[in-house]
């Protein structure tokens, strides 16, 4: 048993950590177009590596990263999926390049599956601190430095520059303070929602 359970974490953390090697890979072979610098390339990278190590704290982090945005993303794709219409403007450029005619966009599937992949690996490995939105905000403000100070405004990664949803319409510095707010409640939101669910599993390992 316990063989076949090393086996599935070795399984799921070599392709979590391949498809963020191809996200990598991809960015720098189409800096025209793409940039290495997106939260969720980093974040599927890490999570494959806690994945491999066991280590729930590393896959906790950046799931609280990515909950709460990949929501709107998702809920945004399946919309425009099932209307062909536009809903936020978020996962527009998915559907504009065609579903399987661009890497990037094999690659960016994984906004639809790893949350659920996450929280069932942080479920059979148990949680070990609440207060892992710490190490989660420090991760997002270093990634949003970098990318402020040292990509282009017209790739807008992590949509530091501007806004990545349609009906939302602010001007420098006020979106950047706007941003870290949300990002911030965001991640807090997370990390509690988080918490309460592996306390509720009786998952929360205790100190």
């Amino acid at each position: 048993m316990a063989k076949k359970g090393d086996l599935l974490f070795w399984l799921f953390g070599a392709y979590l950590i391949l498809i963020g090697v191809l996200a990598f890979v991809n960015a720098f072979m189409h800096l025209d177009s793409a940039i290495p610098l997106w939260f969720s390339y980093i974040a599927v990278f890490l999570i494959g590596i806690g994945v491999i190590t066991k280590n729930s704290d590393l896959i906790a982090i950046q799931a609280n990263i990515l909950f709460i945005p990949y929501i709107f993303w998702d809920i945004d794709f399946f919309y425009q999926l099932a209307t062909g219409n536009t809903l936020w403007g978020i996962t527009d450029y998915f559907f504009i390049i065609g579903w399987m005619n661009s890497l990037g966009n094999f690659i960016t599937l994984e906004h639809i599956y790893i949350i659920p992949v996450a929280l069932g690996f942080i479920y059979l490995l148990g949680m070990k601190r609440k207060d892992l939105w710490k190490f989660s905000f420090l991760e997002i403000a270093i990634i949003f430095l970098i990318t402020f100070f040292f990509s282009s405004k017209d790739m807008n990664a992590n949509c530091v520059f501007e806004s990545c949803i349609n009906f939302i319409s602010l001007g420098s510095p006020y979106y950047q303070i706007f941003w870290f707010f949300s990002v911030f409640l965001m991640v807090f939101l997370a990390n509690s929602l988080l918490v309460f669910l592996m306390k509720k599993a009786n998952k929360l390992k205790k100190e």
